[in-house]
C-alpha cells in the first residue's frame, strides 16, 4: 500500500507562527517591551500636556492648539498600543501607521522643544508662551524625544520582520513545489490500461468472434 504523501504546509501560516518567536530583533519579548514603554510615555505625555492646556486654558489670548495636539498625539499612541494587543501585525499599513506616529512624534518635539528648550527661565518667555512649569514642558519634550525614538523601533522592527515572513513564505513554496510534482502521476500513466485489463478485453473480443463465426456457419447450412 503506497503511503501518503505527507500534507503540504500552508506557507501564510507557517510565517504566522513565525511572529511569535521569542528571541532576536523581531522577537515577542522586544516588541511587548518596546509597546509597554511607548504606552508608559504616552500617558506621562498626556499627563503633562494636558496639565499645561488646563492652565493656559485660563489664560486670556493664550493659544492652545500645541497643547491639543500633543494630546491628540499621546491618545493615538495609547489607542495603537491597545489595539496591538490584540491584532497580529502581518501586513504593510500596520507597519505604515508606526511611521505615522514617527512623523507625529517629530513634529510635536520640534513644536515645543524650539520654544522651550532654547531658553533659561520663564521671564524668557512671551505671553503667548506662558506656561505652569518651564522645567516640566522641558521634560515632555524630552519624552516626546524617547517617544519618536520608541515608535521609530518598531517602525524598523515590522519592516524587518515582514521582509523575513516574506522571504520565508517564499522559501516554504519553493520547498513544497518539488513534493506537489513528484506526488502526482502523469496524466499518461493514469490513463494507461493495466496488463490484466488488455487480456481479458482481448479474450472477449476472441469470444464475440467466434460466436458470430458460427452463427454465420449454422445460416448456410
Amino acid at each position: 500500500m503506497p503511503s501518503r504523501a505527507p500534507k503540504p504546509v500552508n506557507p501564510k501560516r507557517a510565517a504566522l507562527q513565525q511572529y511569535w518567536h521569542e528571541n532576536g530583533f523581531t522577537g515577542i519579548y522586544l516588541r511587548a517591551a518596546l509597546r509597554t514603554l511607548q504606552f508608559s510615555s504616552a500617558i506621562i505625555i498626556i499627563g503633562i500636556y494636558g496639565s499645561e492646556l488646563h492652565y493656559r486654558s485660563t489664560l486670556a489670548n493664550t493659544p492652545i492648539t500645541n497643547e491639543v495636539f500633543a494630546l491628540v498625539v499621546g491618545l493615538l499612541s495609547v489607542l495603537t498600543v491597545g489595539l496591538h494587543c490584540f491584532l497580529t501585525i502581518k501586513r504593510v499599513p500596520y507597519i505604515i501607521w508606526d511611521f505615522v506616529m514617527c512623523v507625529l512624534y517629530a513634529a510635536l518635539a520640534g513644536t515645543f522643544g524650539g520654544t522651550y528648550l532654547v531658553v533659561g527661565s520663564s521671564e524668557e518667555l512671551t505671553a503667548e508662551d506662558r506656561v505652569r512649569s518651564l522645567e516640566g514642558m522641558k521634560a515632555a519634550v524630552a519624552f516626546d524625544l524617547v517617544g519618536l525614538a520608541l515608535w521609530l523601533l518598531t517602525f524598523l522592527q515590522g519592516s524587518v520582520w515582514c521582509c523575513q515572513a516574506r522571504r520565508f513564505t517564499r522559501r516554504t513554496d519553493v520547498e513544497e513545489s518539488p513534493m506537489e510534482r513528484t506526488d502526482v502521476p502523469p496524466m499518461a500513466e493514469r490513463e494507461r490500461p493495466s496488463l490484466d485489463e488488455t487480456t481479458l478485453y482481448a479474450e472477449s473480443m476472441t469470444m464475440d468472434d467466434e460466436k458470430d463465426t458460427k452463427k454465420g456457419v449454422k445460416e448456410i447450412c
